[in-house]
């Protein structure tokens, strides 16, 4: 017995560090898809990117699944599935267009009013209340998001509306998750992800088809569909070694990422305002996932 639990005590710590390995390289991935997609709306309609993202993200998904052919059942939460995969393609379609118009490092920092409300939305129908502690860190959560957006996010305009929508749509993604909790086959919202953008994007795309005639955007596309695929993937092992809310304590890296990419690829300076804001923003997360998340996931 004594045998038997040193093994699993072992076989943690041993897992501890892949599982961060693991998750910190996925949310560097999706940083890091994030840029390229930045740089390649100045080249390419956004909507052939999002195409793109999401049909070479099909053609990677279909070659992992022929190779290791992971068991799926298809059927299981069939409805609900096809609203998280939509949820998550219109995501997309802000966040690219949303990338055009505004700062990288702008956009996640006003992304992560995403697990605040999807606190909100778990504690009015799904009855998940939160704590006094819960509700102070979101409100702090709250005021150092506004304090460390840049004057462009500021300006009240209908362009500003593309960035706000997106955590709310990822909330609504994350609270439909919540629903089909109990399904334990996580590459079935990967593979219906991509086949609904591949869908819904090839349709709209080539109705209004520009010719791509230069190779390197072409291995642009491919390489947002393989970054697209591996960060999931990578993510729902991190997920399947440990639990969400211990992985989703790394996503605030994000806003790390996101600024030393910005900096170095378009030039955003990082003031030290916003810096001790992003600071802010990563302190108040990780307290409002330990003590509210972590109780629920």
């Amino acid at each position: 017995m004594a045998s038997r639990r040193s093994n699993v005590m072992s076989a943690k710590k041993l897992s501890t560090p892949i599982i961060i390995l693991l998750a910190s390289s996925a949310y560097f991935l999706f940083v890091a898809m994030d840029t390229l997609s930045k740089y390649m709306t100045q080249h390419i309609e956004v909507n052939q990117l999002i195409w793109g993202r999401y049909f070479f993200h099909l053609i990677a998904m279909l070659t992992y699944f022929a190779i290791f052919k992971p068991k799926l059942d298809l059927k299981k939460n069939f409805k609900i599935q096809i609203i998280r995969s939509a949820l998550l393609v219109f995501a997309t379609f802000l966040m690219f267009n949303a990338l055009k118009l505004f700062t990288l490092v702008d956009i996640y920092v006003l992304f992560f009013t995403a697990p605040l409300i999807l606190a909100l939305l778990s504690a009015i129908f799904l009855k998940d209340n939160l704590s006094l502690i819960g509700w102070i860190l979101m409100g702090l959560s709250f005021v150092a998001i506004i304090y460390t957006l840049g004057p462009s996010m500021k300006v009240l305009s209908i362009k500003v509306a593309f960035p706000f929508l997106i955590p709310i749509c990822w909330s609504l993604y994350q609270f439909f998750t919540k629903l089909i909790s109990n399904n334990r086959e996580p590459f079935v919202a990967v593979f219906y992800s991509g086949l609904v953008g591949s869908i819904v994007f090839s349709i709209f795309s080539f109705s209004n088809w520009n010719a791509i005639e230069s190779g390197w955007i072409w291995f642009g596309l491919i390489l947002l569909g393989v970054f697209g695929f591996i960060s999931h993937l990578i993510l729902v092992y991190a997920i399947q070694l440990s639990n969400l809310s211990f992985v989703a304590n790394f996503q605030y890296s994000q806003l790390v990422w996101s600024s030393i990419l910005g900096l170095l690829i378009f030039g955003t300076p990082v003031e030290p305002s916003r810096i001790l804001g992003i600071i802010a923003i990563i302190i108040f997360g990780i307290l409002f996932i330990k003590f509210e998340l972590s109780k629920k996931i």
